[in-house]
């Protein structure tokens, strides 16, 4: 028998196609985790971008605050400076109310930048010495400090919309940039993923498909070509499995051919004993005759006496010689050469063989033959020995049954193909293990000459076994 496939070596883990599953998902979660980190670390510099934009708009809004409180200032300041003369009046009250709140808005622009502490500073002593003394040259000092404070937050300010506008068009063209590299990461993804998940799946599929053509070949009986195996997984242990198979199975089937010529021969062998039996006393009793006639010549008074006799003892000496013909045929060698048969005359003599059987020989077979079959090109043989064995199992069961039941041998056919019908009781179950073998070692011997042997329950119930030939047959001389 062939290697068995625990022969082969342990597969290792990692050429499994469950390991080789895993590592590309572990491929394509690692590819998704360096992804999400290369993406994650854009946003966190959009997020940088957006919170700087954030500071640099809440900046540009203090700011402008700011700015128009210095400007008011400027204008009021102004005006009073032009108006102050000579003394020292209170200082008005809005400008009180300008000073605090330039105070509170520096404030809160010391946060975005130390430097407004410096403007702050400037403005807060020229205010200071105006409250000291609100004369003119102190209204003129104040007015052109607030006007140099409301130049520098001007300058500031458009220095700060210069930088608000370089940071929007840098986030803009980060977010671009992140949108355009989040797709061609997803698309380069998809195409290498499914490149390669396309690739193995198609080598996959190619495989399997030579796999699956190369055992409907085995199935057909093509196991002349061993399947090359190129894989190392679980595939192609099930190529080299399959490869054994083709072996066993042709081991198998040669055990099988060479049991069933041993129980062909058997069978053969003890049909020939039961004829040998049957023969023995058809030669016998034509001997007896023979010899009783052979002595009645001694005593015969005339010449028509001894006409009879010579008559009587040519018969019997042709039955003798025909029984010993038929128990020559049915011992001859089995030839698996092909001619054409006579297929109404084979079944002839199968039941006269069978008639020889002293077992059988109160069994009635009916024959129904067309007379217009036509001949056969077929192995007689094999044919014969089909019938005859089959035959003899219905004969078995009539002798079981003890009754009335018959048998019969019908014969049919058309422009293709010819049929020999034999027809047994019910004592013969045709689904029974052992006719199931009986069917299986007939179908061998007729199915390589064309041929069909069929079992089938008819009403009544009786077993019919239906044996087709072509009429052309199929030539297996060698």
């Amino acid at each position: 028998m062939g290697e068995s496939t625990t022969d082969l070596p342990p597969l290792p883990a990692r050429r499994s196609l469950r390991a080789r599953g895993w590592l590309a998902a572990l491929a394509l979660l690692a590819y998704l985790l360096g992804s999400a980190l290369y993406v994650s670390h854009e946003r966190t510099n959009i997020l940088d971008s957006i919170h700087a934009l954030e500071q640099l708009q809440r900046h540009d809004k203090a700011l402008a605050l700011a700015e128009a409180a210095v400007g008011g200032a400027v204008i009021d300041v102004a005006e009073l400076s032009s108006a102050a003369s000579g003394g020292d009046p209170p200082l008005p009250q809005e400008i009180v109310l300008y000073m605090e709140t330039c105070t509170r808005l520096f404030a809160a622009l010391d946060e975005f930048d130390p430097a407004y502490a410096l403007l702050q500073r400037s403005v807060q002593r020229s205010y200071e010495g105006l409250r000291a003394a609100p004369v003119r040259a102190n209204w003129i000092d104040m007015r052109e400090t607030l006007h140099r404070t409301a130049e520098a937050l001007e300058a500031r300010r458009a220095t700060l919309g210069v930088q608000i506008q370089a940071l929007t068009s840098g986030y803009q063209r980060q977010y671009d940039r992140i949108t355009l590299e989040s797709l061609v990461l997803a698309v380069a993804g998809f195409l290498l993923f499914g490149t390669l998940a396309a690739w193995f799946f198609g080598r996959l599929a190619r495989d399997i498909g030579t796999l699956e053509a190369h055992a409907r070949g085995i199935v057909r009986g093509e196991r002349g070509v061993v399947l090359p195996v190129r894989r190392d997984d679980e595939l192609g242990r099930l190529m080299h499995a399959v490869n054994r198979m083709a072996v066993d199975l042709d081991e198998r089937e040669r055990q099988i051919e060479l049991d069933g010529e041993r129980r062909s021969h058997a069978e053969k062998m003890r049909s020939v004993g039961a004829l040998a039996a049957g023969v023995a006393h058809e030669v016998n009793n034509p001997l007896a005759v023979i010899s009783g006639v052979a002595q009645s010549l001694r005593l015969a008074p005339d010449a028509a006496a001894t006409a009879a006799a010579a008559t009587t003892i040519l018969e019997q000496a042709q039955r003798a010689a025909q029984a010993a013909r038929v128990l020559a045929e049915a011992a001859a060698p089995y030839s698996p050469a092909t001619d054409w048969v006579d297929l109404n005359a084979l079944v002839r003599r199968v039941v006269q063989l069978n008639g020889y059987d002293k077992r059988y020989r109160n069994v009635r077979i009916d024959l129904e033959l067309d007379p217009q079959l036509p001949a056969v090109r077929t192995s007689a043989d094999a044919v014969q020995q089909v019938l005859m064995h089959w035959l003899a199992i219905g004969c078995e069961a009539l002798v079981r049954e003890g009754c009335g039941a018959v048998a019969s041998l019908s014969t049919c056919g058309d422009a293709t193909q010819v049929q020999v019908i034999l027809r047994l009781p019910a004592a013969v179950e045709p689904w029974h293990d052992e006719r199931q073998r009986d069917a299986l070692l007939g179908r061998a011997l007729i199915e390589p000459l064309g041929g069909r042997l069929v079992l089938a329950q008819d009403a009544g119930p009786v077993l019919r076994v239906q044996l087709s030939l072509p009429i052309e047959g199929i030539d297996r001389k060698e």
